[in-house]
């Protein structure tokens, strides 16, 4: 399925790690450079510190950074999370630059090759560009150097070449291309892991330290950010109790704004977001009680913010989202170890998901039918000259506004309709059914089958409404022996008839007669008009003629479905069918008697068989 607007970025999902660069490596052309790059990327099992290792170019071009501010006196936020952010520093930025260059001690062309690696580090330094980054060489050597202090060269030579290229000795490495290469890749990896720890600790305090700066009246949004921004590098340093905790505070902060039309969906995208990365937070530290307990605390401060009433339908689409993404995270966590019960498992919210997703299709129904003479606004106001938006859950024709009314009410106009015609062109089907089968599977998982059963109704009657009506006739057949079992006749009487409609839609002359003969039977609880009007088309099929169309079917899978009867009962002309009556509750009932309370042998058995018929219309002939 295609990403929509909903769904969460991939880099807020993601564990996130340590992002290391490796230059300097050749892994195309040179076999030592490939082996080393394998032995970094192959096997990373658990026991492996978290590291995200990229292979670039020397001269690589970072993403420049921007003039330090000294002020925030005039400073007015724009909105409160960039959509870069967060992928800038899991794959952009890097902790640390690791710089690889083959070098040995004894190396005959030492002062080339020293001033040779100085040069590049120095254009390593440049192409970061003033940012925080480490920048680390690891010297690749034939031979297995010698035990710490035992080797005068190679102390001497370590010495100026961290001179030479302005490194600290706990920034400059060996690595010896022998049998251990493994071996020596992690722990070259835990010392990478130190540094890249201390790159991030620092992020930390450049961030809290603009606190100083800022200003409840002005500044509500940054507040925001730099909590989000905390707990986010705490969680590359693999903090993620105080991530947590700045995380919990960003939550607060964020509903502490002041909400207006302008503004909901930014606040509602980024509370998603927050909330999203506490609950994972709080499943990965077993307590999965917090979990749900933040959930539904989400769900009760954010369900009433609904926004502009003429996109009724974002807000149902938005509260989907979070129950389903909440699923999501419950169904991951129980695959790593966690115990649900049947009570509390993920599919209540896959449900709950589906059913806003539901209403979603309805309120896009209502909002998004407009005259055949509405066209598509131009120029697109959802189009962006960089194709994406600047900061998370603004309008594309008014990024950075954060005044209480829009900037442009014509343009404002433009940009609810090109919502709403963007809406009409959803797959609102296909995203329930996906839902409604997450929730089954979990259902049939913990043992729920009344759950199961009457969300795999609901699965046929969406079927029904996408006119994938084979699919719709297959799932409702299934689940009809449970309703006929616990002699639930109504909700059997409902299902029958879309199974019905189903049939008569697919040509299915044998399924449309079985079904047609319980629904005037006694289980039915139709009123007598509708029983009346199956039983004349019932009659009809009988009679080797076409059927008159069911209510409420699409205007053009009825033009399809009688040309398909026409030819069926051609072909069918005399044909017979067998109706297993046991399979279903029969029209007709049966009942045995005999003449005698007991008979002598070789005495001819002698008794009375009564057949009632449920249906007027039915006339028993016997042979």
């Amino acid at each position: 399925m295609s990403p929509t607007q909903w769904d969460l970025p991939p880099e807020l999902c993601c564990r996130p790690m340590a992002f290391v660069a490796l230059t300097g490596l050749d892994v195309v052309y040179n076999a030592v450079h490939r082996a080393i790059w394998d032995a970094f990327c192959a096997n990373r099992r658990a026991d492996r510190v978290p590291i995200s290792f990229k292979v670039l170019p020397g001269d690589h071009e970072y993403p420049k950074c921007r003039t330090k501010r000294t002020s925030y006196e005039w400073y007015i936020p724009k909105g409160i999370l960039k959509t870069g952010w967060m992928n800038k520093h899991l794959n952009l930025v890097p902790a640390l630059v690791v710089l690889f260059y083959e070098l040995d001690w004894d190396d005959a062309q030492w002062k080339e090759k020293q001033s040779e690696c100085a040069t590049k580090v120095e254009i390593v330094r440049t192409s970061l560009q003033g940012r925080n980054t480490k920048v680390a060489v690891v010297l690749i050597q034939k031979k297995t150097p010698l035990p710490p202090g035992e080797d005068v060269v190679a102390s001497e030579r370590a010495a100026a070449l961290c001179n030479a290229c302005d490194l600290s000795g706990k920034s400059l490495f060996v690595l010896p291309h022998t049998d251990h290469l493994v071996g020596y890749i992690i722990r070259l990896e835990n010392a990478f892991y130190e540094h890249a720890q201390t790159y991030y600790y620092n992020e930390i305090r450049r961030v809290k330290s603009h606190k100083e700066f800022l200003n409840k009246t002005t500044h509500q949004l940054l507040f925001v950010r730099h909590q989000f921004k905390t707990g986010f590098f705490s969680e590359l340093k693999q903090d993620t109790q105080n991530a947590l905790k700045h995380y919990r505070s960003a939550y607060g902060l964020i509903h502490e704004l002041r909400a207006h039309e302008t503004n909901m969906l930014e606040i509602k995208t980024l509370a998603g977001f927050i909330n999203y990365k506490i609950c994972r937070l709080c499943f990965q530290h077993n307590t999965p009680l917090d979990a749900i307990a933040q959930f539904r605390k989400h769900i009760d401060l954010c369900k009433k913010k609904l926004g502009s009433g003429d996109l009724a339908f974002e807000h149902t689409a938005w509260m989907s989202k979070q129950f389903q993404s909440f699923g999501d995270l419950f169904d991951e966590a129980i695959k790593l170890g966690l115990t649900a019960i049947q009570t509390q498992n993920p599919g209540f919210y896959y449900q709950q998901a589906a059913c806003y997703a539901q209403e979603r299709k309805q309120q896009a129904s209502q909002f998004c039918s407009h005259e055949p003479n509405v066209t598509y606004p131009l120029p697109d106001p959802l189009e962006t000259l960089s194709g994406v938006l600047d900061f998370y859950g603004q309008r594309a024709w008014r990024q950075g506004h954060q005044s209480i009314d829009p900037p442009d009410p014509d343009r404002e106009k433009q940009g609810v309709l090109a919502l709403q015609m963007k809406e009409r062109s959803v797959q609102h089907s296909e995203l329930i059914i996906a839902l409604l089968s997450n929730a089954v599977a979990q259902f049939k998982k913990y043992k729920c089958p009344r759950m199961k059963s009457h969300l795999m109704v609901q699965m046929g009657e969406e079927y029904f409404h996408a006119k994938e009506y084979t699919k719709a006739l297959k799932l409702l057949d299934y689940v009809m022996c449970d309703y006929r079992t616990e002699r639930w006749w109504s909700l059997l009487t409902s299902i029958l008839g879309t199974a019905l409609k189903c049939s008569y839609l697919t040509g299915h002359v044998k399924d449309y007669i079985t079904y047609s003969m319980e629904l005037v039977g006694r289980a039915s609880t139709l009123r007598e008009d509708q029983k009346s009007r199956i039983e004349k088309n019932l009659i009809r099929v009988l009679m080797n003629e076409v059927p008159e169309e069911e209510p409420n079917c699409d205007a053009g899978s009825v033009r399809a479905a009688q040309g398909l009867w026409g030819e069926r009962l051609t072909l069918a002309a005399g044909n017979e069918f067998t109706i297993e009556v046991q399979d279903c509750v029969p029209f007709i009932q049966c009942k045995a008697r005999f003449l005698s309370p007991s008979f002598h042998v070789d005495e001819p058995v002698q008794l009375h068989v009564y057949l009632r018929a449920d249906w007027a219309g039915f006339r028993f002939v016997f042979q």
